[in-house]
């Protein structure tokens, strides 16, 4: 895609759906003569309203509160307000200090003072129900900010071809699974550090994802990512800078609270450390067709998990560069942060402990930055949306089992997802902006002059590692 660029002229999926308002842009349209930040306020705007159809898809647990089997049937589950009301958060206790006990959050200590920051906004003395509506209808405000921003960020960082963020504003996910977790938060976090390292703000990059990875573990992956594209281009200096600046955020946050609760801070990777396989994990099948696996056989599972993740990372950051055939120094585009990042991230999710419905929404911005095809994205999408649904059909078998779906329903829809996931990751490392061979003919129908990493579209950088 060309600077100015836009969707509608070399994109299929988006040259179809522009039908509704006049069609692709023609021919001889001046595109992109205001910049990237027009198209960012229109799709901010866009993403307000399909953040819109994610509230009315939760319209019934609103009404009726989330409690019992009808939450589930209804599939409009929220941990939001069920979080808040089974942690002790909306009794007004402190989940990371000393005392809190068996209310201690589950949740990594950003995302969990979030969760508790905006559990001090509810107006007390109301009822369970009232608190409930209060504490979704705060967050589903502070989301829409959160998705504004995201889609800003976006925009800024593939400045040259804003409309990517389209795929940020207008997923399907949102009407979905953005309501279902405070998770944007950390997404946007991640996405920022992408944004600046892009730019080379080094350390503010390091600040970002050091507070992203305090909001959730697969921003690691990013850093990695980060590392490794800074190691291979021979930016030793940037290295040191965005690892200093990010292990340094995390000692700064983290070690207070350590001090204060360490037994508080430590609860969500406790948690996880001693779980069971969860939904949306692989490691569930087994357990569906009657042979469950130990808890310490899928904590080595996920832990692998993560190993094959950094070794595929490696072997693309590094192995892209030589042609298989001749073993010859490849000296066109070589992989960036964002496709690296993206593939990482999808083999966590993958492989992890438990895939809730709203894990897919880090892979999202990576989606949109990679310049995936919107065909691929909705299948995609479509594979997420399916076992949405499924995955609340069978939630409550153990209440309703006559009503609930089969386990072995239930299998189809994740491994489905499995699939997908797998799909798009597939589709974000071999997207417009990547090679699909490497002869020295090979010519790049895409390219990005202002790609997401600077290291994609500079050759130069291979020989200097």
């Amino acid at each position: 895609m060309r600077v100015g660029a836009v969707p509608s002229r070399e994109d299929g999926v988006a040259a179809a759906a522009s039908e509704v308002v006049g069609g692709p842009v023609g021919r001889f349209a001046v595109v992109g003569r205001r910049g990237w930040q027009p198209v960012a306020v229109v799709l901010m705007a866009l993403a307000s309203v399909v953040l819109a159809g994610g509230v009315l898809e939760k319209a019934h647990c609103l009404m009726r509160g989330w409690s019992g089997t009808d939450q589930f049937w209804h599939a409009c589950y929220s941990d939001l307000p069920v979080v808040y009301t089974t942690s002790g958060l909306s009794e007004g206790v402190a989940p990371y200090l000393s005392g809190a006990g068996e209310h201690a959050l589950a949740q990594p200590i950003l995302t969990g003072l979030a969760m508790w920051g905006v559990g001090d906004l509810v107006p007390a003395g109301s009822g369970v129900l009232r608190q409930q509506q209060w504490y979704f209808g705060i967050w589903a405000g502070l989301v829409v900010v959160l998705l504004a921003l995201l889609v800003l960020v976006t925009a800024a960082t593939v400045d040259d071809v804003p409309w990517r963020a389209a795929h940020v504003a207008l997923s399907p996910l949102l009407v979905t699974v953005a309501l279902v977790s405070a998770d944007l938060f950390g997404v946007l976090l991640a996405s920022a550090g992408i944004w600046a390292w892009t730019k080379r703000r080094d350390v503010p990059a390091g600040v970002l994802l050091g507070l992203a990875v305090l909001a959730r573990s697969y921003p690691v992956l990013v850093v990695v990512a980060v590392a490794m594209v800074a190691l291979r281009d021979g930016e030793r200096r940037r290295l040191k800078a965005v690892v200093g600046a990010t292990l340094a955020t995390v000692a700064v946050v983290s070690i207070p609270w350590l001090v204060v609760d360490a037994g508080g801070f430590l609860t969500a990777y406790h948690s996880w450390w001693t779980s069971a396989a969860g939904y949306g994990s692989p490691w569930l099948i087994p357990q569906l067709l009657g042979q469950p696996l130990p808890g310490g056989a899928t904590t080595l599972l996920a832990l692998l998990g993560w190993g094959a993740a950094l070794l595929v990372g490696a072997r693309l950051a590094w192995g892209s560069l030589t042609d298989p055939a001749t073993s010859a120094t490849v000296r066109g585009r070589v992989p960036g942060v964002v496709p690296l990042a993206a593939v990482m991230v999808a083999i966590v999710l993958v492989t992890g402990k438990s895939l809730p419905v709203q894990s897919s929404l880090w892979l999202l911005p990576l989606v949109a930055l990679a310049g995936v095809r919107w065909r691929d994205h909705l299948v995609w999408a479509g594979l997420e949306c399916g076992y949405f649904v499924g995955v609340w059909l069978y939630a409550p078998i153990g209440e309703d089992p006559d009503r609930a779906i089969p386990a072995h329903v239930y299998a189809i829809f994740l491994v489905a997802r499995l699939v997908g996931i797998a799909w798009v990751a597939g589709a974000a490392w071999w997207g417009p902006g990547r090679p699909r061979d490497f002869g020295s003919e090979h010519v790049d129908r895409y390219p990005r002059a202002g790609s997401p990493d600077p290291s994609v579209d500079n050759p130069e950088a291979v020989t200097r590692a």
